[in-house]
């Protein structure tokens, strides 16, 4: 933006500097009070860029143009100044003294045109640099937010990661701790009878059955708790095919064809939940920005890897602009040390590979 303002009052300085050399008007006093407007100029550009100094300007203008009328083509300068500015009162002042002191020229109306230009030209200047000051104000702002989104994203998801170990270990805290009070408790005392009836057997067989037929009691207490307690190990939802397919019958946007082979029981429930959130994920975006009518789901499960495909018939894109969606698929994927690849070409198509070996989790997890 002041490169735009150097260059416009630089051509009013070789202009007035031409019309002298024209008109064989370089005296010293001419010269010497060009000098002053350029020199006041350059500092009042460069140093002290004020309302105090386009005063001084206007002033030394219009002291000049009492000397010399060619002078007053330099009040269109001072004209863009004070609309870049939005000074009305100095804009005013430059149109005074310029009709005051340029009327009886015979050019005085191309002159005065130059005047106005300058002036909307000051004013249209203006009005973009406050464009580009607030567009600039608004992508750094958008900067700011979007580091700040990235940053709550990423804590988010530390903070999902370690909520799910401590419920791991929370459950298997439980876990253990009914066993040892319960199980625990009732086997050994189980056992202790048990080595009881076996020293008095010899002595005292009926006393020796007694004890036998109350530890097969115990025994049998003891199997319901662990059946019971097994029982509550299990998830409430069961995570097999149909865990994929009421994911798929929830999209209404388009219809989706989903096939798969292999044995969903071969998947660990945390990549069979990856493979559904990620498909969540890919049909939500589907409905959003493809235009589809139609979209395939393949699900392909061996003793190495499974192999998850999604690809709609839509419109794709030429460049794909990686958001929050296609981010948090990556993540979860990669949290699995599987593999993500995806394509805009002919529609839009993710394809994830994850390996059924076991792995290393993050936050004390197990092999």
């Amino acid at each position: 933006m002041k490169r735009v303002k150097y260059g416009f009052k630089l051509l009013f300085l070789i202009y007035m500097v031409c019309e002298l050399a024209s008109d064989n008007k370089i005296n010293f006093n001419n010269f010497l009070m060009l000098l002053i407007i350029i020199a006041v100029t350059i500092f009042k550009e460069k140093y002290f860029d004020n309302i105090f100094m386009d005063v001084t300007s206007l002033l030394a203008i219009i002291l000049c143009t009492q000397f010399n009328n060619t002078f007053g083509i330099l009040l269109g300068m001072m004209a863009f100044d004070f609309m870049f500015k939005r000074n009305i009162i100095g804009m005013a002042i430059s149109g005074i003294s310029e009709i005051y002191f340029m009327h009886n020229l015979q050019d005085f109306k191309l002159l005065f045109i130059v005047f106005i230009i300058a002036s909307m030209l000051g004013y249209t200047i203006k009005n973009d640099y406050e464009k580009e000051k607030n567009y600039k104000a608004a992508l750094d702002k958008e900067r700011r937010l979007r580091y700040e989104l990235e940053q709550t994203k990423t804590k988010l998801l530390q903070s999902s990661k370690e909520i799910s170990y401590l419920t791991r270990l929370r459950e298997r805290n439980r876990i253990a701790r009914e066993i040892h009070d319960t199980v625990g408790h009732k086997a050994t005392g189980v056992l202790i009878q048990l080595q009881a009836a076996y020293r008095i057997f010899d002595k005292d067989k009926d006393k020796s059955k007694i004890i036998i037929f109350k530890c097969i009691d115990a025994l049998s207490d003891t199997v319901t708790i662990l059946r019971d307690t097994v029982y509550n190990i299990k998830p409430m939802e069961k995570l097999d095919v149909d865990y994929i397919k009421n994911i798929i019958n929830d999209f209404k946007f388009c219809p989706v064809k989903f096939k798969f082979e292999g044995d969903f029981q071969k998947l660990e429930s945390d990549k069979l939940e990856t493979i559904g959130t990620n498909i969540k994920e890919a049909l939500t975006n589907a409905a959003k920005h493809s235009n589809a009518t139609e979209v395939s789901v393949a699900i392909d499960i061996n003793e190495n890897y499974t192999r998850l495909c999604i690809k709609d018939n839509g419109i794709g894109c030429g460049k794909i602009k990686e958001g929050l969606g296609i981010s948090g698929m990556k993540e979860r994927i990669e949290n699995i040390n599987g593999t993500i690849s995806i394509s805009s070409q002919e529609g839009f198509m993710i394809v994830c590979v994850i390996p059924n070996k076991p792995y290393e989790k993050n936050n004390g997890g197990r092999k």
